[in-house]
């Protein structure tokens, strides 16, 4: 059976032959090809462990050990023109660094298994086990969220540039006859220039087929050509759209892509006044200036109210998400709590994150920001809408902006990272949980919406599913059309309206992926 595994590192889906295939040929950002054992996914401990001067229960400061790395980096970021901070140290330093760091700072330390570092091999595999092993009610685990990247991966998604096609992709079914498709595509791509569009199923790859290939040599050729590792590199797609039996044979060379993360503001004309909508896909920096073009554009059009399509968006910054409050429903909130940060008993109380009215960043750094000053929100969202988009959600209700919830189930992510940077890895473990000015935030089953508001996790809204073959922004697409439908009459389209929504939508929807960078909250 083949299938799609997402490993815990960022930027890399590999298409799969077997499990075993997994842990040997899908390797990637985290610590490479996985190996070990094959039923708890540890790594092996190392035959003869090193004499580590580890004493179990005792640390020492997180800042005895900071920057001392095996292979120290010179010169500076390429990213961030800062001087990298490595001094020569050991490997053991960067392992003893993270047995500190996360004891000092992880939310749940007391869960912390202590681990001898001089017992495991690299400082990526030695993380990946510092974490809570409990369970939550429904035996899920309760930190699903650990995980690091190379700190140049990490700088380059924070610049909002990315290597590919400009495509993003949603998958259907992943063992054959598989079904990709494209989500959306990034303007001004290569994908863009020749003409690929959302909904575009991908039928092949350099002439093997995406839909039913097995064999090992063409499961390579597919992940190469989907996910490349290398720039300028050429590969031939061919594409079907719904409704067509044409077949599109598009050339695309991998490239560097900017991530543009307002994809698209629309003023929407209704009977009852203009509405505003908005595909917002990143919290990422350059976001606030694009959202400050949004808002004027809105301002100008006298929008009543807007339609915020969160279901691509996995989150991001944390500052971001506030500024979006604040710029969506302005004297509403201002002054309010936006995000409660929660730490471990042994952290310092930070003070509250409010919905921020100025700007940190690019061109309108220090300035007043704009706000259409609204009181309701309608809010576009799927499985894949996660973290700092959630925050959104939650700090707005807390302010009682009210919230209307079209889509599907949030993937339920209520915690927050400081990522901490360390001989040229940045590591992401969860350190805060949030709650809004009301204090809720255990909302780590997401948000659903229903016939009714619980204040909690029920949004009154309606469940559909996302339109794949619909462009966004086209009032017939579903959610869109949903949402100016319920806007209109306050009920759902059919059945959905009746009785209380099902806490899971009837419906299999897609799975958008996504870098796990974007489906966290980062606390900036």
């Amino acid at each position: 059976m083949n299938d799609l595994s997402r490993l815990t590192s960022i930027n890399h889906f590999c298409i799969t032959l077997a499990l075993t295939s997994v842990l040997v040929a899908c390797g990637g950002g985290s610590s490479g090809p996985i190996s070990g054992d094959l039923t708890t996914n540890r790594p092996p401990a190392s035959s003869s462990a090193i004499n580590s001067g580890w004493v179990a229960g005792s640390y020492k400061e997180s800042s005895e050990f900071d920057n001392r790395c095996a292979v120290p980096r010179t010169g500076f970021s390429q990213y961030t023109n800062q001087p990298f901070p490595d001094k020569k140290g050991t490997v053991l330093d960067e392992k003893n660094f993270l047995r500190s760091w996360s004891y000092e700072t992880y939310l749940w330390y007391e869960e912390l298994p202590d681990l001898n570092p001089g017992s495991y091999g690299t400082p990526q595999a030695y993380f990946e086990l510092l974490k809570t092993n409990k369970l939550t009610s429904s035996q899920t685990p309760k930190d699903n969220f650990h995980f690091w990247e190379p700190t140049e991966d990490a700088e380059s998604s924070d610049a909002g540039i990315s290597y590919g096609y400009g495509i993003e992709l949603k998958v259907y079914k992943t063992t054959p006859p598989r079904e990709y498709f494209v989500a959306y595509v990034e303007p001004d791509s290569i994908a863009a220039r020749n003409g690929v569009r959302r909904g575009a199923k991908i039928m092949t790859i350099d002439s093997v087929s995406l839909v039913e290939d097995t064999s090992s040599s063409g499961l390579d050729t597919l992940n190469e050509g989907l996910f490349p590792s290398k720039l300028n590199v050429k590969h031939v797609f061919e594409f079907k759209y719904e409704g067509s039996d044409i077949v599109d044979k598009v050339e695309l060379q991998s490239e560097k892509v900017e991530t543009s993360p307002v994809l698209l503001t629309k003023v929407l004309k209704t009977e009852t006044g203009n509405v505003g909508y908005i595909v917002f896909n990143s919290h990422i920096e350059k976001a606030q200036d694009q959202w400050v073009s949004a808002i004027q554009t809105l301002k100008q059009s006298s929008v009543t109210d807007v339609i915020l399509d969160l279901r691509y968006n996995g989150g991001g910054l944390l500052s971001i998400a506030s500024q979006i409050g604040y710029m969506l429903a302005g004297t509403n909130v201002q002054g309010k709590v936006f995000y409660e940060q929660i730490l471990n008993k042994k952290q310092t109380k930070e003070d509250p994150f409010p919905f921020l009215n100025y700007g940190l960043y690019g061109n309108y750094k220090n300035l007043e920001l704009p706000t259409l000053n609204l009181q309701r929100v309608y809010v576009l969202s799927t499985g894949g809408t996660c973290s700092a988009s959630e925050a959104i959600i939650n700090g707005l209700r807390g302010s009682d902006v009210q919230v209307f919830l079209i889509g599907d189930t949030t993937c339920g992510k209520p915690y927050g990272f400081y990522p901490e940077e360390n001989c040229g890895t940045t590591y992401y473990m969860i350190q805060i949980k949030g709650a809004n000015a009301k204090g809720f935030g255990e909302y780590s089953d997401g948000f659903i919406p229903s016939a009714q508001s619980n204040n909690e996790t029920l949004i009154k809204g309606c469940r559909v599913q996302d339109d794949i073959n619909s462009e966004l922004g086209d009032t017939s697409e579903a959610m869109l059309s949903t949402a100016l439908s319920f806007r209109a009459n306050g009920t759902c389209p059919g059945s959905v309206s009746k009785g209380a929504q099902k806490t899971r939508a009837s419906f299999v929807d897609g799975e958008f992926l996504e870098d796990e960078i974007r489906k966290i909250t980062i606390i900036k």
